[in-house]
Parts: C-alpha cells; structure tokens; sequence
C-alpha cells in the first residue's frame, strides 16, 4: 500500500471500531502518519451519555468511562497494527478534551527511522516542556519531537516518573493519577509554554497521555496552517 491508501485503511478501520464500541465514531477522522507513528485527531465524538455527563459537571466519570471503553479497544487497534498494517507496534496513548468533543489516539511504532528531525524552534520547544513540566515531575533523560504533519507535533518524554507517580501506578491507581496530571500539566502548558509562537503557528489543541510501566509521554499539539 501507498501512503494515501494506509491513512484510508486507518481512518475506515479505527472509524468502524469507535462505532462498535461507543455507538457512534467521530465526525471528523483525520489521520497523520510518518515513519514512527500513526496520530489520530478526533472531532466531535461524544455520545449522548456524554454529554449528560458533562452537562452536570462530571468530568471524572466522563473521562472514567472513556477509560473502559478504550482499554476494551486497545487490543483490537494493535492487532490491526501489527496483522493489517504489518507496522511494528511499539506502544498507544490516548486523551480528549471534552470542551470541544475532540479525541487523540497516537501509536508509536519502533522504527529505525532517523530520530532527529530538526525543525526550527525544536530546541525551544523542547527546552520550555522540561522547565515548565519539572514543576510536577522528574526531568526526562530524553526528549524528542518531531512534525507528524503539518498540523501534528509530537512530542516524546522518557524517564519523567517520580518514586510516589511509580508506587500509585504499581498500586493501581494510574487512572486517579493520569486525571490528575493530565488537569495540571494542560494547565501549565497552556498558561506558560509559548510553543505555537516558536513554530510560528496557532495552536488549538494539547493532548498527553503516559504509560507509566514503560515510564514515557507523548504529547501532541495540534496547530492551524
């Protein structure tokens, strides 16, 4: 397969899951794809539940929810990964920011692909995530970014867990810990990181996810232009 023909099998094979899943997809399903990764950038996908839900304020159990449903959901992507699409898959991460009804679903595939891809603002980019972000973590022993689009940056952190983040995940409490981070961190990038200046482009949309037994993030900002 092509390029072209590999973003229309994802879009057409993701689109179906969503919709056996949670009873409807997305209305918009774009799908960016380089050498190392596959994102996934969802608009208004929200159920009716949903929507009741954050009707009342309840974000928790919205997000809860979310939760079970792509747990349910992650198998059946890697296995299209790895058996359609014949791409080594490495590891997905996933979040939603419910004020717009918009979703990510990133994987990360191991490649030999060149690891530097060097882009103008990369070093400030990289240098305001670790000076905003050690506020609540750990430095990460590696950083990486790269353009997945035009519109997609992605951002790839190691070694970033503190001793107490490491004990609740191992206690089962990674849902009650990723709620927490994902509320202060967005805040913080949002307040304090300057990144769609740096590349020159407005941002709209922030999306992180961790796996905490692999101790990584990834973090995808989306852009205008």
């Amino acid at each position: 397969m092509n390029k072209q023909e590999t973003v229309d099998r994802i879009a057409g094979h993701v689109g179906k899951l969503l919709r056996n899943h949670f009873g409807k997809g997305p209305e918009v399903l774009n799908v960016s794809l380089d050498d190392r990764s596959i994102v996934l950038h969802l608009k208004n996908f929200m159920t009716p539940i949903e929507d009741a839900l954050l009707a009342k304020k309840d974000e928790k159990t919205f997000r809860y929810t979310r939760e079970l449903m792509m747990k349910a959901l992650v198998p059946a992507l890697e296995t299209f990964v790895r058996e359609d699409l014949h791409l080594r898959f490495m590891s997905l991460y996933y979040d939603w920011n419910p004020g717009n009804s918009s979703g990510m679903i990133t994987v990360l595939l191991d490649s030999e692909a060149d690891a530097n891809q060097n882009y103008e603002g990369r070093e400030s980019v990289h240098t305001q995530i670790v000076d905003i972000l050690t506020k609540t973590q750990a430095e990460p022993y590696y950083i990486d970014s790269w353009w997945v689009d035009a519109k997609t940056l992605l951002v790839f952190r190691k070694g970033i867990a503190i001793l107490l983040e490491k004990e609740l995940n191992a206690l089962g409490y990674t849902d009650v810990l990723k709620t927490a981070k994902r509320s202060l961190e967005k805040e913080l990038m949002w307040k304090e990181a300057h990144i769609g200046k740096t590349v020159r482009k407005p941002m709209t949309d922030l999306y992180i996810d961790w796996n905490f037994d692999r101790d990584d993030s990834v973090i995808v900002c989306r852009f205008d232009g």
